[in-house]
């Protein structure tokens, strides 16, 4: 044992007790030792009081322990040290402990290596964290290979959850000792997620270290950092990068297992393909991730990595090394695997996901015709015909099911053993007609139903009839249908077959360029006069031209239909009937070119949103132009409004007034008649007084107010007449807008109730045209005065009367009674002039709400404006972010059709 060794281990005195330790305690001996020492001349006692501070050590006697090291002063003077600051340690004196550690002096290793990791635990009990930070790492630097040391670290890191000092000792310790143990601690973290914050390049020596190490642990260390870092696709980008690199050097053979690294493959590739990524980021890696993939495939399963590098080298060609492409090729015909259709399915709803997501949906009909085609055990027939072809009354013959002419809607018509059941597919979904009501509605428009029905004829023949409607409108629905059909049967009028509408029809259905088994159907035999023979011969022979292998089947609508429906049971047995198996191959061609169109419509669907946005923005802006100026327009309307109403109000209360005005002091002169010189000349004036009021109020209730009221009702029916004309107005405008607008979104309907408040006004006022009296005669007034005081006095003495007779009837027919007229003009009026004061706010109240609603009108057409805009010019700025998706979604369905080609045509050269 070499002394480094007993002193780490404070087994140094081992070397003084020996054999003789066995009988005798060690501290006899050494104390013997120490006697037998201090005979010698010179005598050198450092070594057994070391010695003896050990044993003191283990006997817990700790101060004894202390005493004796104090006094070595050797070349164990170091050790002596530390040993003391050991026995500090064990007392519980840490911070003694850590003075006397970190006074030592010493360039041995291990004494530095003990040290350090003494200090260590010491800065841990204490918390002092960052100071065994800085021990551990200067430990770690000295000697790593130093027992328990990088264990000790690992341990240390990890609860401190320091994940990223804990990969980098693994990562350092797996390079420099090879050992397993440290590349199994890191696919522990990269399982965990704890190596994400690295990124993938640092690991490149490692995992080349893992591979020249353990083949097995390579796999399983790449499958674990893999799954960690395609979570964030960033990172996923710069690990294919990455993996891309190593894979150049790593070699595969044939008999270790790559499972687990295809499957990461296929999932790669898959998100790469179908997750919106830009072709730019992934041209730099994309070309080596399916050169490694098919690479590895050699291993196992090749079908998908080979159609893989064929679809990406046909989209982008010239991005992969020569040669690769002829090994794929090679591969695929060599696969022995079967692709599922049922994928390709998949596929189509994440495109029509993906297309929802970026606010252009394809629309539900798409995903409703994709389930169809899954459907091996049912052939769907679309029946077509021109307008005058009896088309609709064949099929609801055949079927035994009326539902009356179908003017807009194309029907699809399939069994089912439940009563009928009728659904409309549109964009969104699937809604249930429950009603005759809705039915007859969804049957006269642009619709697409789906029409269960018990029919025995669908049920005999497996069949499901789509009754696409004629007409140039409907030849859309038809072009969508007719690829993915099991084939059509086109209803000819013998009357005139082949007419214009047919040819157009059939030149379409010749462009499309599908293979779909197309005879015809001629209907109305019982139309044709003499030599029906020859009708059906040219009509056959016409029908070869068009499509060689059609066949003609006649048909007259006078003869049985039960007799017929077994002929055109018979012709669709003979022409349609097809076995699952074939269908099945059939359909995914039609499969593949329902995907291939969606592709197809989604960037035309773009491009049309792009005009349709423009468009949309200019019609808007001039549609607010004029809802600006109209709003402009409508306040010059109401201030016209206002003046000529109030206008005519006060003309004809002020014509009124200036009758008052005049009438009143005409009356009141007048009462003069009702004296005489034997009125009582004491009382005279009271009752003066009295009648002048009841003439007042008799004229002003008997005469003027009805005479007011019919010139009010004139001004009400002339004041109705100009907010009516304004109301129509207003209605013929918000029809023009609505129509800009195309839908109903502007209503200008003003308050009426103005014009039924302003006539119960004008009837509550007429009644109230009682006024307060007038103190006409009985005021404080010299002239008044000197009268009635006259007669009091001389109004007793018969001879007197004359003379008061005529001074009082001087008075009135001479008074000027100004102020009596203003007084009762001002009660009078005191309820029109209100009502005159509120008549503006009336009238801005009748036109509020179309102000209301205009305001409502701009500021929503500013926010869609704006909106579009804003759309506009996302799309305009970064087409690629739409686009490129598309084109990668091309290179998915390109691995597909040859995935699909290898399972069922095997011995097909697949190069394009």
């Amino acid at each position: 044992m070499t002394e480094e060794k007993l002193l780490m281990e404070k087994t140094f005195h081992e070397t003084f007790t020996g054999d003789i330790g066995r009988n005798l305690h060690p501290i006899e001996v050494l104390g013997a030792a120490f006697v037998e020492e201090q005979k010698n001349e010179p005598y050198d006692l450092t070594d057994i009081r070391f010695a003896q501070g050990e044993v003191y050590f283990h006997c817990k006697d700790y101060e004894a322990a202390i005493f004796k090291w104090e006094n070595v002063q050797n070349e164990r003077e170091p050790w002596a040290k530390k040993n003391i600051a050991d026995a500090y340690y064990e007392l519980g004196m840490l911070s003694s402990a850590e003075d006397v550690y970190t006074a030592i002096q010493t360039e041995g290793v291990v004494l530095t290596m003990e040290v350090s990791l003494q200090l260590f635990s010491l800065y841990i009990e204490r918390e002092k964290i960052q100071e065994a930070y800085r021990v551990i790492e200067k430990a770690l630097g000295i000697d790593p290979d130093y027992p328990n040391v990088s264990s000790i670290a690992r341990a240390f890191y990890e609860g401190q959850q320091d994940w990223n000092n804990a990969i980098e000792l693994a990562v350092r310790e797996a390079l420099r000792t090879k050992d397993g143990k440290w590349f199994s601690v890191l696919e522990e973290y990269a399982v965990k997620g704890y190596t994400t914050s690295f990124a993938p390049a640092y690991f490149h020596d490692l995992l080349i270290a893992s591979y020249e190490s353990d083949s097995r642990q390579f796999r399983g260390l790449v499958a674990a950092f893999w799954n960690s870092y395609k979570v964030e696709p960033a990172l996923h980008i710069e690990w294919m990068q990455t993996i891309n690199t190593i894979f150049e050097y790593v070699q595969i053979e044939n008999h270790e297992s790559w499972d687990d690294i295809l499957s990461l493959y296929k999932e790669s590739f898959n998100g790469f393909m179908e997750s919106g990524h830009l072709i730019h980021d992934l041209q730099p890696f994309m070309p080596g991730l399916v050169t490694n993939w098919l690479k590895v495939s050699r291993a196992g399963s090749s079908l998908l990595a080979a159609s893989a590098v064929l679809a990406w080298n046909d989209v982008f060609s010239y991005s992969l090394e020569p040669g690769v492409a002829e090994e794929a090729e090679a591969l695929l015909i060599e696969s022995a695997e079967d692709a599922r259709f049922e994928d390709v399915l998949l596929f189509l709803n994440r495109i029509m996901a993906w297309s929802e997501s970026n606010r252009v949906p394809v629309g539900y009909k798409t995903k409703w015709m994709s389930e169809q085609l899954m459907d091996y055990s049912r052939n769907h027939i679309v029946v077509a015909g021109s307008v005058s072809s009896g088309k609709s009354s064949f099929v609801q013959s055949v079927l035994g099911e009326s539902i009356g002419e179908s003017e807009g809607s194309t029907v699809v018509y399939t069994y089912h053993d439940q009563p009928v059941e009728v659904s409309e597919i549109h964009g969104e979904g699937v809604r249930r007609v429950e009603s005759i009501a809705d039915f007859e509605e969804v049957m006269h428009r642009e619709a697409f139903v789906e029409y269960k029905i018990p029919s025995d004829f669908l049920k005999k023949n497996s069949a499901v009839l789509i009754d696409v409607q004629a007409g140039q409108r409907h030849q859309d629905d038809l072009a969508s249908f007719y690829p993915v059909a099991d084939g059509l049967l086109y209803v000819l009028n013998a009357e005139a077959p082949f007419n214009a509408e047919d040819r157009q029809v059939l030149r379409r259905l010749q462009e499309i360029d599908q293979p779909v088994k197309i005879n015809f159907l001629l209907n109305k035999m019982d139309k044709v006069g003499v030599h029906p023979d020859d009708v059906i011969e040219s009509v056959e022979r016409k029908a070869k031209e068009w499509f060689p292998e059609a066949e003609v089947l006649p048909y007259s609508s006078l003869e049985a239909v039960s007799i017929q429906r077994t002929g055109v049971e018979a012709f669709m047995t003979r022409h349609y009937d097809m076995s699952p198996a074939y269908i099945k191959a059939e359909r995914g061609t039609k499969l593949f070119y329902l995907v291939r169109k969606t592709l197809k419509d989604l960037y035309s669907i773009r491009k049309n949103k792009e005009i349709a946005l423009k468009e949309s923005i200019a019609k808007n802006e001039d549609i607010l132009s004029r809802l600006s100026g109209f709003h402009n327009h409508l306040g010059d309307m109401q201030g016209e409004k206002i003046a000529l109403i109030k206008d005519s109000f006060h003309e004809r209360k002020e014509a009124v007034k200036k009758e008052i005005r005049t009438e009143i002091p005409n009356i009141l002169h007048k009462c003069s008649e009702l004296i005489n010189e034997e009125s009582d000349y004491k009382n005279i004036h009271t009752e003066l007084n009295e009648a002048m009021n009841t003439r007042i109020q008799e004229y002003l209730q008997n005469d003027l107010m009805p005479r007011y009221l019919d010139s009010l009702q004139e001004w009400l029916a002339a004041s109705k007449h100009e907010l009516q004309e304004s109301q129509e107005y207003l209605y013929e405008m918000s029809s023009t807008f609505n129509g800009l607008f195309g839908e109903e979104r502007v209503v200008l309907q003003c308050d009426d109730q103005v014009l039924d408040d302003w006539r119960r006004d004008v009837s509550r006022m007429g009644t109230r045209a009682q006024i307060d009296k007038e103190n006409i005669l009985l005021r404080f007034k010299p002239a008044q005065f000197l009268l009635k005081s006259a007669g009091k006095l001389l109004g007793v003495l018969p001879q007197n009367k004359t003379l008061l007779y005529n001074q009082y009837k001087r008075y009135l027919e001479n008074e000027d009674y100004g102020d009596i007229t203003e007084s009762v003009v001002t009660k009078f009026f005191l309820q029109f002039d209100l009502f005159e004061k509120s008549l503006e706010q009336d009238i801005r109240s009748f036109y509020a709400q179309p102000f209301h609603q205009l305001s409502l009108t701009i500021k929503g057409t500013e926010g869609e404006i704006m909106e579009d805009k804003e759309l506009l010019s996302e799309i305009k700025a970064d087409p690629e972010r739409y686009f490129d998706p598309i084109t990668l979604f091309e290179v998915k369905l390109l691995q597909y059709e040859y995935m699909m080609k290898a399972s069922y045509q095997p011995s097909q050269k697949y190069s394009r």
